[in-house]
């Protein structure tokens, strides 16, 4: 695999650990409330769809917006070292690139 992939592949893992919680969080919230239902972080509201309860469900993916406290910071380290490792490994593999001869 090529190292420019490698990294692309990483930057999207680590925005996706970084981001992940709150999108979920956020996401879910609107698929409540397009649903005509409401979610609340202090209490369980019922939502009923299709003759179902899912306002635990909205209510706990509701909490996970708590997790970005964790994985905001976490993600903004990994996203230094993800910065610094790329520009060590494209420095040097510039440095070791063949010059390219004239053409004439």
């Amino acid at each position: 695999m090529r190292a420019r992939t490698v990294f692309i592949v990483l930057l999207v893992l680590i925005l996706l650990f970084t981001f992940g919680p709150a999108l979920v969080a956020v996401v879910s919230q609107l698929i409540a409330e397009g649903l005509g239902c409401q979610v609340d972080l202090h209490h369980v509201i019922p939502c009923v769809i299709g003759g179902h309860d899912y306002g635990q469900m909205f209510y706990d993916l509701g909490f996970l917006i708590w997790y970005s406290y964790l994985t905001l910071p976490i993600g903004g380290a990994l996203l230094a070292l993800w910065a610094v490792a790329a520009a060590v490994t494209f420095v040097i593999s510039r440095k070791h690139r063949p010059a390219k001869e004239p053409s004439c």
